[in-house]
Parts: C-alpha cells; structure tokens; sequence
C-alpha cells in the first residue's frame, strides 16, 4: 500500500474535522458534488451529470463512491474524480489526491434488525491510502488498474482480501486535489485544496459494482387474493441486446435473512450482505449467466418454531409467473427492456438463501419439488419431518461447528433423508474456513469439496470449524466450488 504524504493527510484531515463538525458538511470549504442519489445514481442523477443543472465551468465537476457489496457489507473501495473533460494520466500520481471515506453510524453492523442509517455519522471522515491511479471512461475499478481515455480519475483503495471482514465505512467520501492534473488537450487544473464531498441533495453519488444494474422495487401481485410481494430483478446484459428475449435463462432465487424485514429496503437486501449480489458481479456473469431475483419481506417469513407467514408461499407464486414466460416488466423508461419478454429456462431453476433466506427455501423446495433443479442451502434448517422430498432433490448444505441451530438440526435431517431413499454425503472431516480467502486461490479448497460432491449423492451436508452463523453469511457464498455446483445441476 502507497501513503499519502502525511502532510496532505494533516491538511486534509484539519479541513475535514471542521467539516464533519458541521451539520450536513454545510461549511464553506466543502463542494458536494451535486447530483446522485445514493444506489440509484448510476440511473438519475449520477455520473452523467443531471445533478442540479447548474454549469460547473471547466474543472473538477465532482466525486462519486466506488463501492463493493461484500461478505460484510458494503465497503468503499475508491473514488471517482469527474472532470469535464478527458484527463492525460501522465499528469497523475499517487499523491495527486488525499481521500477520505466517513465512517458508518455508531451502532450499525450490516445486516442486523433495526439497524441505524449507516449515513447518519457524526464522526469525522477517515483519510485513506490511495493504492492506484488511473482514468476511465466511466467511474468505476478497472481490474488491471490500468488507464483507458476518459474524464474520470480513480483512486483506487487496496482492498482487504479477506471479504467477510464486517464493514465499517458508509458511502460518503471526500477529496481533495492537491497536485496540477493535465487534460489531453494540454490544459492544466490547477490544485486548489478544496475539499469535495460526494454528499447532494438526494443522498450521497454512489456506485456500486454489481448491484446497479438490478431493478428494484417490483411488485408480484395477485388480485384474486389481495396479495403482492415487492422484489428486485437483476436482468442479464445478453437479455438486454437485440434479440436477448429469444434465449431462455437459468433464474437464481436469492432469499435473503431476517436482518433486511421489518424496515428494511430493496437496497438493504442487495447491499447488507452479498447473498444477492454475488450473482450479479460482472465475474459471476461471465461465468454463471442467469437471472436472479430477490424478495423484500416486510416481516420475519419463517421463524424458529417452524410457523412461516404467506410470504413463504407468495415467493413460490412470484417464481411462478416468471416461468409463465410473460414477465415484460423491465424498465419502460429504457430502450434495451422495454416491453421484452422474459424466458426462464424450467429446467434450471436454483433456491439459495442465508438464515431464514435458507429455511424458506429448503421449505419451498421440500413443497414445491418439481419447480427447483438444485439448492445451495447456508446455515438454515427445518423441522426432519416436513422436508422428507429433499431425499430425491439435489441439495448442497453448508454450516460452521459453531451454528448451534442449523448444524445440529441438519444432523437430525440426515437419517430421514437416508430412509427416504436419498443418498447423503456428510463427512466427519470439518474444512478449514481460512481455505476460502483469497477467492482467487482456492484450489485446496476446490479439490476437498469437489472430492465429497463428485460420490455423487444427491445430499451433501458440509460444516466448516470454528465459524458460527453470522460468520457463515460472510464466507460461504464466496466459495467457488458451491457456486459453480449449482450451476451444473439441472432438471431431466
């Protein structure tokens, strides 16, 4: 990691504290950058310039978050400087900038019930070490850190790499120029030691990789029952070109826990945690293209008693219409959805979830065992005798030694299944959790699971030492071998 010179990091830091002193950072050296509104940016008024319509003159226009929905929440991993103009990335150097991200609201942990606004901070911004220097076309990483043309600078933060680490940033940034920035055209930006913030009118300029590209705030609904369910639907980029509606997709349902109920948001449910989100990442795409969705339960849909609410079976409802094969609810708004029709491939229909995401859909597959071709179960459980047809389905569950609920209870699923005919694979060996991190070197752990999933069972039961059932949310969706598992099962 590259420091900024502690001289900067003072001068930045004075500015800051004055500022964060401030209500909503309304003091004369700090410029938020106008325009964004929090997840939504990348949609209104974010990088393009919507913003309050104002002509900022030639110069730094204004910053945006990068951000990155991991294990333990969402985390800032850089900042987009816009300018109007293309920038020559020979002019830059690390030191170019002194950034900074605000901390989350004392209180807030990412995923749990009732949570404060993690925007809602009181403590002054924390100055952070740029890693990397380059432009872009559009803010945003670029995986080689390397410089295309474009009029966005990013300052890339080093990234921890083990992801389940929780979270402490909120999305509010701040920036400063400190060094002279060259354009292609040969003018200069002079520095200028004013302090910029990503904070506008409408919430903070946020974009988040992977996440804002899904539509939020659906609505399945059925009137015959007075009934409905709101939900986010990430569409594949092959769906949006010309002709994508004639290609059927495997659907990926993403159920998520019980921290995201009550008052939480279709945001929430995509950014608390990766159980969603994962599965959109650009990577993920490439490798796994599908259609994913997600619910926004507005209570606890099954609790620890077994009883569950009509949401459990409004969820089942909702993936029914999909495969009716006449969702046409993309974004009118836009060209490349607008009015197409969506086919979901029936037989690659997928249930994941964490927690209460993962009780409800080993229930929906236990009720409904004709709809789903496989099943990658984290950490939640169900009363032995009302998931029996798991015997004949193909289901990969994985828990940590520490789960005092969902280890043991599986245990007890595990002769029921055997006496139903089902094939179980549960070895004693518990897998090592460090094997996991980092995600791209995870061969060893590659080679162990796929030793276990290849005895061919249609039932594997995993448990991962010393990780309890909070841990499991942040490491287990981002094994590889799980995940690409998945994928290759299918119905027939």
């Amino acid at each position: 990691m590259v420091d900024v010179s502690r001289r900067d990091f003072v001068a930045l830091g004075a500015v800051l504290a004055g500022a964060a002193s401030a209500s909503g950072l309304g003091v004369k050296e700090v410029r938020a950058a106008q325009g964004g509104n929090g997840f939504l940016a990348a949609s209104s008024a974010g990088p393009d310039g919507a913003g309050d319509g104002r002509d900022k003159g030639p110069g730094l226009q204004g910053i945006h978050a990068l951000c990155e929905v991991t294990g333990g929440g969402e985390k800032v991993y850089g900042i987009a400087v816009e300018y109007d103009v293309d920038i020559d990335p020979v002019s830059l150097a690390i030191e170019t900038y002194a950034a900074a991200v605000f901390p989350a609201a004392a209180g807030f942990f990412a995923g749990m019930p009732q949570e404060p606004d993690k925007n809602a901070t009181s403590g002054p911004a924390t100055l952070r070490a740029v890693a990397a220097i380059y432009t872009n076309a559009e803010p945003a990483l670029r995986p080689d850190r390397r410089s295309v043309a474009g009029r966005f600078v990013i300052s890339e933060f080093q990234h921890d790499p083990d992801l389940s680490l929780p979270t402490t940033d909120s999305d509010k940034v701040a920036l400063a120029q400190n060094r002279n920035v060259r354009t292609v055209s040969g003018s200069v930006y002079g520095a200028t030691g004013t302090v910029w913030t990503n904070a506008g009118r409408r919430g903070n300029s946020a974009v988040i990789r992977g996440v804002d590209a899904w539509e939020q705030n659906h609505w399945w609904w059925d009137d015959a029952r007075s009934a409905w369910l709101e939900y986010s639907i990430y569409l594949p980029k092959s769906f949006l070109e010309e002709g994508g509606e004639n290609k059927a997709y495997p659907l990926v349902l993403a159920i998520t826990h019980s921290g995201t109920s009550y008052d939480g948001t279709c945001a929430q449910t995509l950014t608390e945690q990766c159980i969603a989100s994962i599965w959109s990442l650009p990577e993920e795409q490439d490798r796994h293209e599908c259609v994913i969705i997600t619910p926004r339960y507005e209570r606890t849909t099954m609790n620890d008693y077994w009883e569950h609410t009509y949401d459990v079976e409004n969820t089942y409802r909702l993936v029914e219409s999909l495969l009716s094969n006449t969702w046409n609810y993309g974004n009118p708004n836009l060209d490349d959805r607008r009015d197409k029709v969506l086919t979901i491939d029936p037989n690659r229909v997928y249930c994941t979830g964490w927690s209460m995401g993962a009780m409800t859909s080993l229930w929906l597959m236990a009720k409904h065992p004709e709809t789903f071709a496989a099943g990658l179960i984290i950490a939640g459980q169900q009363r032995p005798s009302d998931v029996v047809t798991l015997a004949k389905q193909k289901v990969l569950i994985i828990t940590g030694t520490d789960d005092d609920k969902a280890t043991p209870w599986n245990e007890k699923c595990v002769p029921v299944w055997e006496d139903a005919g089902g094939k179980v694979t549960r070895p004693a060996e518990r897998l090592d959790p460090a094997l996991i991190f980092p995600i791209n070197d995870q061969k060893a752990l590659t080679d162990q699971i796929g030793s276990y999933l290849s005895e061919g069972s249609n039932i594997t039961f995993l448990t991962f030492k010393a990780v309890d059932h909070m841990g499991s949310a942040r490491k287990f969706f981002y094994i590889n071998a799980a995940r690409d598992w998945l994928f290759k099962q299918a119905k027939g």
